[in-house]
């Protein structure tokens, strides 16, 4: 399911990047980048972040769903440890916490000062769940 999520988003990003550049009379939506008014240098360098970053988000996605099954088995247990299971979601949310903040360097950079601004408004959508 989470596979077919980033699937979904990274098929939107493409409609959207090779899309009609009169277009872009919409409002802010669901991390469409359409609100940051993006050049065409731009658009191209965004749309190989999310390229580059793509085999990352697919390992990150494995291994969060063998750690859940683990937390999932570890619940079905007679004795719960509490510690591990502290563990093993931080550990879930450390790698997110990377991989989110590796994406979002990337993307700030390309970004001038006001597009900076108004995507800082809307980061929390770029957050992985």
């Amino acid at each position: 399911m989470r596979i077919l999520k980033i699937f979904l988003i990274l098929c939107s990003m493409f409609l959207y990047l090779n899309g009609d550049k009169d277009y872009k009379k919409y409002k802010h939506s669901y991390k469409n980048l359409d609100y940051l008014d993006l050049n065409d240098n731009q658009v191209k360098a965004i749309k190989n972040i999310l390229v580059e970053l793509k085999d990352e988000y697919k390992k990150f996605y494995k291994y969060k769903d063998e750690i859940e099954d683990e937390i999932e088995d570890m619940i079905e247990e007679p004795n719960f440890d509490e510690n591990l299971y502290i563990k093993k979601t931080m550990e879930i949310k450390k790698r997110a916490t990377i991989l989110e903040s590796k994406r979002i360097k990337k993307i700030h950079e390309i970004l001038n000062e006001k597009q900076r601004d108004k995507f800082a408004d809307h980061f929390k959508e770029w957050v992985i769940e």
